[in-house]
Parts: structure tokens; C-alpha cells; sequence
């Protein structure tokens, strides 16, 4: 997940830089609750709808749309935390 959010970039600095990001991102996603990760991965990666998730996990397709913008808000929060992600 974390690869997909930071990006592409060609230079070899810039392959450096991807892969310091992804570190950070990474350590960013696994301080995450697991069930936060499960809709994020879900909704953006799989791109399943807000009714798809709520099937996988087995909750109401309201609880789902919920879940999964407090996902992204906790995401948010967490890298804005990280110093070498600011802009």
C-alpha cells in the first residue's frame, strides 16, 4: 500500500527519496488499526465500493463509508506527523 501512495520517480535521487518515503509511509500505515488498513486497502487498492466492503467485512454499507473516511482522516493525522513528509 505504502509503494502506491508515494509515487514514481526515475533519478536515482529520486529512487532514493521513494524508497525513504515508502519507509516512512509504511511505518505511518502499520500504526494504523488493522481494521482502518482493511478499509483503506479495500476502497483504494481493490477499489471495492462502500456496499463491497461492508460485505467483505460483514457491516452495514453506511458503517463502511464511515469507517473508511476516518481510515483516511487517521492516515492523514499520522502522516502529518512525520517530519520528512511535510511539504
Amino acid at each position: 500500500m505504502a509503494i502506491q501512495l508515494v509515487g514514481n520517480f526515475t533519478s536515482p535521487s529520486g529512487a532514493a527519496a521513494r524508497a525513504d518515503q515508502h519507509k516512512l509511509v509504511q511505518t505511518a500505515i502499520e500504526q494504523m488499526d488493522p481494521i482502518d488498513r482493511e478499509v483503506l486497502a479495500l476502497r483504494h487498492f481493490e477499489e471495492l465500493t462502500n456496499r463491497e466492503v461492508a460485505e467483505a467485512l460483514g457491516i452495514e454499507q453506511k458503517a463502511a463509508s464511515i469507517r473508511y473516511i476516518r481510515a483516511l482522516r487517521r492516515l492523514k493525522e499520522i502522516l502529518a506527523q512525520v517530519p520528512e513528509l511535510a511539504p
